[in-house]
């Protein structure tokens, strides 16, 4: 009888650690795939500032696709001197733009409607317009235009492909979709 209760007992806490091992594993994996797709396809970023107010608020958690195509009125995450910078783009390459004393953008002579902006300010501005938007490249502006550093500032310029993150598609904090 004692025999029979050390094999059951055996063959327990094989199955156990047999089933132990799969959850581990299962459980590594699941992590590396989240991990990798966190990192290289869709990366989580943090957004802080006022700079795109009121479309974004201060803390707000994105994710970005590297696989979204980029067009004009997306939101984008970009590097600046090791920061992470979101803005909207307003033009791309071989676009031209302009912006007057007031405020009011023009891409290739077509003031843009911008009903994401509260106010039309020209705000921080060190460039000349109009301006070319090179081959490959997004001219970015914030929403906030008083308080935005963006693309009207040459220290910050356009973004380029080895600059650029991806493009916002989905806020984690609060949920929903970025517009």
């Amino acid at each position: 009888m004692a025999k029979h209760s050390k094999k059951k007992a055996n063959f327990f806490q094989t199955a156990l650690f047999k089933t132990t091992l799969k959850i581990v594993i299962i459980v590594i994996i699941t992590a590396s795939l989240l991990l990798n797709l966190f990192t290289f396809i869709m990366p989580v970023v943090k957004y802080y500032g006022t700079s795109m107010s009121p479309t974004l608020e201060d803390g707000q958690i994105l994710i970005v696709s590297k696989m979204a195509e980029i067009e004009s009125g997306d939101i984008i995450a970009f590097y600046y001197n090791n920061k992470v910078l979101v803005r909207r783009v307003v033009a791309t390459g071989n676009e031209q733009i302009s912006i007057d004393i007031f405020g009011a953008v023009s891409v290739n002579g077509e003031e843009l409607n911008e009903p994401y902006i509260e106010s039309k300010t020209l705000g921080q501005c060190n460039l000349d317009f109009p301006y070319n938007v090179p081959t490959g490249a997004f001219f970015v502006l914030g929403d906030n235009r008083d308080a935005a550093m963006d693309s009207r500032l040459e220290e910050i310029g356009v973004v380029t492909d080895d600059r650029l993150i991806g493009k916002v598609v989905f806020s984690v904090k609060p949920f929903g979709s970025i517009k």
